[in-house]
């Protein structure tokens, strides 16, 4: 049998929507128990030594936090192998983020306040229960960073604050870092960290606050492609 250019192609292809979905899979996975270990408190899980003025500055995190309703703005991605996407996202709390990946990256990831959803390509979108995905961190309505036990560091740097959050359990190790500009408080960047070590950073930039992203940015059909062709 032989191979045409068209068939390298298709693998071509087939190979980077593997290596996509995985890379895209792998985030939200890694980081779910993370997000619902910051919105529930864990029995007998026991809370990292935080001094008055790192217990302060959470307060003034999810305050921040509980204060979004409307952001958008664009990204910068990092991967663990140092591959570098970018696009813009749309957050309207609570519930909704539409992350949309610039070409030749054919990638949007919506939440619509039910479900998370995942869409390549001609492929078919992927759907993830919101509340089971660490979207659940921003986007419920009800932030409450101080009731859980995993906040691993709070570090403060010049015109930077960097909170740390694991999961107590074991169940998801590695560790998830939300880094603020100072002193307005600003979220500017998150990174997550796996078992092994590797990295996934996400830098926020262009940021504009205060503009209600219309309501067809949050819908995603599977005839679709990303950016709203068909």
């Amino acid at each position: 049998m032989f191979l045409t250019m068209s068939d390298f192609g298709r693998d071509s292809r087939k190979a980077a929507h593997a290596r996509t979905r995985t890379l895209v899979l792998a985030a939200i996975a890694g980081m779910a128990i993370l997000a619902l270990a910051l919105l529930t408190p864990l029995a007998g899980a026991q809370a990292a030594p935080l001094g008055s003025q790192d217990r302060a500055d959470i307060d003034r995190v999810t305050g921040y936090l509980n204060s979004i309703e409307h952001l958008q703005g664009g990204f910068l991605q990092v991967g663990p192998d140092g591959s570098i996407t970018e696009g813009m996202f749309y957050l309207r709390r609570p519930g909704r983020l539409r992350f949309e990946y610039a070409p030749p990256t054919e990638l949007v990831v919506v939440a619509d306040g039910t479900w998370v959803i995942v869409k390549e390509e001609d492929y078919t979108a992927q759907r993830y229960p919101i509340g089971a995905t660490p979207l659940n961190l921003l986007l419920a309505s009800d932030v409450d960073l101080a009731r859980s036990s995993d906040v691993r560091e709070v570090k403060r740097e010049p015109g930077l604050l960097r909170v740390t959050l694991a999961d107590p359990s074991g169940e998801a190790p590695g560790d998830l870092t939300l880094v603020f500009d100072e002193p307005q408080l600003q979220l500017r960047q998150w990174i997550v960290r796996d078992a092994q070590g590797l990295q996934t950073t996400i830098a926020l930039r262009n940021i504009e606050g205060g503009i209600k992203a219309d309501n067809a940015l949050f819908v995603v059909r599977d005839e679709q492609r990303p950016g709203g062709r068909r």
